[in-house]
């Protein structure tokens, strides 16, 4: 399937993206006075959106659709696994995480290609 963004679906696709990004962040906007933040609620709103994020990360990572697919599964798994390990070791920094995981993809990177 080929993406084009002239093409209707397309269009319509990226409409209710916008539409339901553009709700819930309004709807943020007008209850977070309300809302205490160890409330019962903020941590459900904080769990969805962290399930949404870790969703699309393992989908990115796991089942990737895209170039990435061209990377060995070791190559990229391995860093995301370094990267979630320093994360938590480091009392949840997610700045050390990341830049553990994306420093470990980029070593797996240049050493397939330069190096072997």
């Amino acid at each position: 399937m080929t993406i084009n963004l002239f093409n209707q679906n397309t269009l319509e696709l990226l409409f209710v993206a916008f539409l339901g990004i553009f709700i819930w962040r309004y709807l943020g906007v007008l209850y977070s006075k309300k809302i205490e933040n160890e409330s019962l609620v903020a941590k459900t709103i904080n769990s969805i959106a962290y399930g949404m994020t870790t969703a699309i990360v393992c989908k990115i990572v796991f089942f990737p659709e895209n170039a990435l697919n061209l990377i060995p599964n070791k190559d990229r798994i391995i860093p995301f696994f370094i990267g979630i390990g320093v994360f938590l070791f480091f009392s949840k920094n997610t700045n050390l995480g990341l830049i553990a995981g994306i420093g470990g993809f980029s070593i797996f990177i240049i050493f397939r290609n330069y190096l072997i």
